[in-house]
């Protein structure tokens, strides 16, 4: 009877015991169901507050890409494959006809810097302020890309090189500038960039880099209102 009895009283206390145990872990669910929505919220949050900064920044993108533009002109040469955006000022003397720097926007929006070159052939080059240098890629004598007429050599750049080319000459560093014009004969000819050229180069690459920071920011804005509508999705159901 007292074995019995005793039985009993370890089958309560186990279930009271499960009891117990069950009524924890409902309750540990129910804090992490809470720091789950809590941190979804958190998350939603910090995505609110980015997109307020990059609808912010995307104004600032387009006030100076307008602002720049009153200052450029479309235009289209005979020789060209397609017309680009060239700053007024620089206009009137492209094509260089003596030896400089100048650059370009072309059609795609792509930032181009020309060289030229009087009385020697090149195919890359490099500008210095003194203490940084950055060097463009090689582009071969081809007739189009590279091209001579007359005693000039004229090439045009793209791409990272030149971008990094048009970012220093930006840079609003040191008023001197060198150019280093190169070749496979390996001459090796520096001159100073004239502070003309340095101003049309560096207006034409704040362009093309506004311009990219709007598109930037105009691919970047959907995908976070997309996360934040996933975000939201989950914090309902």
């Amino acid at each position: 009877m007292k074995t019995y009895r005793m039985l009993g009283i370890v089958a309560i206390m186990t279930m009271a015991m499960t009891s117990c145990v069950q009524r924890q872990e409902r309750s540990r669910n129910a804090d992490k169901y809470e720091n789950w929505k809590a941190s979804l919220a958190d998350s939603v949050a910090v995505l609110e507050k980015r997109r307020t900064l990059a609808e912010d920044s995307l104004t600032n993108a387009y006030n100076t890409v307008d602002s720049l533009l009153k200052d450029f002109a479309y235009s289209e040469n005979p020789r060209e494959v397609e017309g680009y955006m060239i700053l007024k000022s620089a206009k009137k003397s492209y094509p260089l006809s003596r030896t400089g720097l100048t650059a370009r926007i072309s059609k795609s929006e792509g930032f181009e810097l020309v060289a030229v070159l009087s009385g020697n052939t090149f195919s890359n080059i490099s500008v210095s302020d003194g203490s940084r240098s950055v060097r463009s890629a090689v582009v071969p004598h081809d007739q189009a890309l590279n091209y001579r007429s007359g005693n000039l050599t004229t090439v045009l750049f793209t791409g990272a090189e030149a971008d990094s080319i048009g970012m220093l000459l930006a840079s609003g560093g040191p008023d001197r500038f060198t150019v280093t014009y190169s070749g496979q004969s390996g001459k090796v000819i520096v001159v100073p960039v004239s502070a003309a050229d340095v101003a049309v180069v560096s207006r034409t690459w704040q362009l093309a880099e506004a311009r990219r920071e709007v598109h930037r920011l105009e691919m970047t804005l959907p995908l976070i209102s997309r996360k934040i509508d996933l975000l939201r999705q989950r914090m309902d159901k």
